[in-house]
């Protein structure tokens, strides 16, 4: 069937035909806000990705005709007939395959745009459906069948981090397996612009030479995506969650759901258990495994975020990267060269190799403090070993060697591609400590530790186990996997597939059997072979036990999961090394309050002239320089984004300084402040004119005492005016004026804010005298 959205003006043309303001108010009724990037105000790549989303709200206001007009240009271009008020293609009208959500407000929004289509001619057939089918048509099957064109999609997020260009190269490229055909190899894959892909592999191999260029590939990105439509994002949702009273220390990440690893650990609770709300636990198709499950919200929020442990990751209240509570590291910039005794798998050779000799741009020294003690559910302790098993099976099960490789699933290299293009090998150091050798670079260290991280939070065995089941044939490891090839994904607490690794470990323990990658650990030292054998006999104990097969090492672990009610019990680790109280306070919540924004509505567009003064409170007390951090910025009527420089000047109160000349007229100020330690901004926004400059301010240099005594401050500020008088012809002469105040300060410094905001406010009213005097 002909699919309009195919064509890429049709796509984005959805831009101009919805109303993102209309869905928002009306339809979420406040509790949304317009979306035109996969960004919202609390991550903290927002502010610098703004020039891109500010470009496009002033184009996106054309509004609907524009789209309208967009659509009969890209249709007749494609051959399409418009007659009696419908679209036609080769005779046939042209209908919308439209997957509508039914759950929430989506379904709203699905036949908001329903409407809006038909009115343009299309004939739309409007699919509802659940989570459950709506992800067996979209996600689970060959978009090449045509059997839908369009999806009202959803996407939740469970974490944020700095220097997130990997969310924008799996919205808008193809390397990671997000764009329709999901990476299938069997499955037609859609396959956007090279340009997107080019940019979005520079990011990912860190190929650029400073931060500088790192944001303009970054934003191009986003730039690039939103021009090419395959996702045209309409809204961010503000999710309440309902807490018993008795609940407290959950950890509230700004923009994550409060189900993640951390609230897990630190709630404390009266009642002997504590329940959570989840629409789904389990949703039909959608495995639970560690290498290619876990895929969707429901289960990465109710299972996932319980059962496992992060080493390197990003502070999840702030995104800041490379943060961990007991893992060290350091970052050697490169080129560097690999020691021989640095290993890889060769999945050609299919043996661990040395990697002496190669070059790699980085290498990472990694101290996993917890090696040797954190215990795995099944009791086993976890060591290097566990670090190297999923190196082993994501080279060899995501790295096709030869057309006849058995050992390959096209998901998984579209999974890994990250990995897959930047591992070059570990050298093992100690019993805790690595080096690993990446080809990935970034300007922030941070994030070259986190990309480097091969912290493993499944035990060797268990990818043994899994891996014997789909050698057999029995399962394999991916969703899209499964759709193309009959067989189920596998998922760990399936009784029969289960029951299936019980049958092929025992076959091993009786046959003393061992796996070619694991008689390389057991050479390395890293492992013995009673050592393996015993780990399967645990495995098969904790099977016996509880049911299931699905072990972690995070701070809680799955004790049943009743398959008929959809209800998943998660118990807490006895003795786990890790205490709640210190992760509490590490990742409190911090509240940021904007108190008052003045601002002069005329302003000389000087570099260096300061327009706002910006009075700041973190926690209930005047900021500190180290308790907030500022953004602010100029938009302008046609949506370019100009950055002001913020300064701190005294507790409680920062300026808004413009840093070069900027074109004259109408901005739109708006700032930004982030309390340190909690990524959820507080904004003002305001109106302010810009002026061409007739004057060179001279810079004040306010004075105060110390804040332990009582005193007076005397404020000295120097303006120079513009006069004009007339002599044999007009002419502009410069003269100085020096105003002063005097101003009583308490003991305590408590009023040293007020005096600061007044000798500000004093010198904006002089330049606005000034300013208003040069456009008369």
């Amino acid at each position: 069937s002909f699919n309009p959205f195919t064509i890429p003006e049709m796509r984005y043309a959805l831009n101009f035909i919805i109303d993102r303001e209309e869905i928002a108010s009306k339809i979420y009724r406040g509790r949304g806000v317009p979306a035109i990037i996969p960004y919202a105000e609390p991550d903290p790549d927002y502010v610098m990705l703004l020039p891109v989303a500010a470009k496009y709200e002033v184009e996106f206001a054309k509004g609907f005709e524009y789209g309208k007009k967009l659509v009969f240009e890209a249709m007749k271009k494609a051959g399409a007939e418009f007659r009696d008020g419908k679209w036609y293609y080769k005779g046939k009208p042209v209908v919308v395959k439209f997957v509508i959500r039914i759950e929430d407000e989506r379904k709203q929004v699905g036949e908001y745009l329903a409407k809006k289509l038909e009115e343009l001619g299309f004939t739309v057939e409007k699919l509802y459906k659940d989570f459950r089918g709506a992800f067996d048509i979209v996600y689970g099957d060959d978009p090449g069948k045509c059997e839908w064109h369009l999806y009202t999609e959803g996407w939740g997020f469970t974490g944020m981090t700095k220097y997130d260009h990997d969310t924008a190269v799996a919205f808008f490229s193809s390397l990671y397996g997000y764009l329709p055909g999901w990476g299938e190899a069997g499955y037609v894959n859609y396959k956007p612009p090279k340009e997107i892909d080019d940019t979005a592999l520079k990011l990912v191999r860190g190929e650029y030479s400073d931060i500088k260029e790192y944001w303009k590939l970054y934003r191009k990105l986003v730039d690039l995506g939103i021009r090419d439509g395959v996702r045209v994002f309409v809204a961010w949702t503000k999710d309440y969650y309902i807490v018993d009273p008795n609940i407290v220390d959950i950890i509230e990440s700004p923009k994550a759901a409060p189900w993640f690893v951390w609230t897990y650990m630190t709630i404390k609770y009266v009642k002997p258990e504590v329940k959570f709300s989840n629409r789904y636990v389990y949703s039909p198709g959608w495995p639970w495994n560690p290498v290619g499950g876990f895929q969707d919200f429901y289960s990465a929020l109710s299972v996932r975020n319980a059962i496992y442990l992060p080493a390197i990751t990003s502070k999840p209240t702030t995104g800041e990267p490379g943060w961990s509570l007991f893992a060290t590291w350091k970052v050697e910039k490169g080129p560097v060269t690999v020691p021989k005794d640095a290993i890889t798998w060769d999945p050609e050779k299919h043996e661990w190799v040395s990697a002496g000799g190669k070059t790699a741009k980085n290498k990472v020294i990694i101290n996993y403090k917890l090696l040797g003690k954190l215990k795995f559910h099944d009791g086993t302790i976890e060591t290097i070993a566990d670090l190297l098993a999923p190196i082993y099976l994501i080279k060899e099960w995501a790295t096709q060697a030869g057309k006849d490789d058995t050992k390959y699933e096209s998901a998984l290299a579209s999974l890994y591609t990250s990995f897959l293009e930047n591992f070059v090998a570990v050298r093992i150091v100690d019993k805790t400590t690595v080096e690993v050798y990446t080809n990935f670079s970034h300007i922030d260290p941070a994030i070259v530790a986190q990309q480097a991280d091969i912290w493993a939070g499944t035990p060797l065995e268990l990818y043994f186990a899994m891996e014997k089941l789909v050698e057999s044939g029995e399962a394999v490891f991916t969703m899209s996997a499964s759709k193309a090839s009959g067989k189920p994904a596998v998922h760990l607490v399936s009784k029969e597939q289960c029951e299936k690794m019980v049958k092929l470990i025992e076959e091993v323990l009786a046959k003393k059997e061992m796996p070619k990658w694991v008689e390389g650990l057991v050479k390395l030292g890293l492992i013995t072979p009673e050592e393996f054998y015993q780990r399967l006999e645990n495995l098969l104990k904790f099977y016996e036990k509880y049911g299931h097969m699905l072990v972690g090492n995070g701070p809680f672990m799955i004790e049943s999961y009743d398959a008929a009610n959809d209800v998943v019990t998660l118990v807490r680790v006895k003795d786990y090394p890790i205490s709640p109280d210190v992760v509490y306070r590490q990742l409190r919540k911090h509240v940021a309050e904007i108190k008052s924004l003045a601002v002069e509505e005329l302003v000389e567009a000087i570099p260096g002239t300061k327009i706002a003064a910006v009075e700041v409170k973190v926690d209930g007390r005047p900021a500190t320089k180290d308790d907030a951090i500022l953004y602010a910025m100029l938009i302008s009527e046609e949506g370019k984004v100009y950055m002001l420089k913020t300064e701190y000047v005294v507790a409680g109160v920062f300026g808004v300084v413009l840093p070069e000349t900027l074109p004259e007229g109408s901005y739109k100020l708006v700032v930004y402040v982030y309390p340190a330690g909690y990524s959820l901004p507080t904004k003002k926004i305001s109106s302010i004119e810009l002026v061409a400059p007739t004057t060179t301010p001279t810079p004040t240099t306010p004075t105060t005492p110390p804040a332990t005594t009582a005193t007076t401050i005397t404020v000295t500020k120097t303006v120079e005016r513009t006069v004009t008088k007339t002599i044999a012809q007009p002419t502009t002469v410069t003269t100085t004026v020096t105003e002063t105040k005097t101003v009583n300060v308490g003991a305590g410094g408590a009023a040293i804010a007020g005096a600061a905001i007044i000798a500000l406010i004093a010198g904006l009213a002089i330049g606005f005298v000034v300013a208003r005097k040069k456009a008369a």
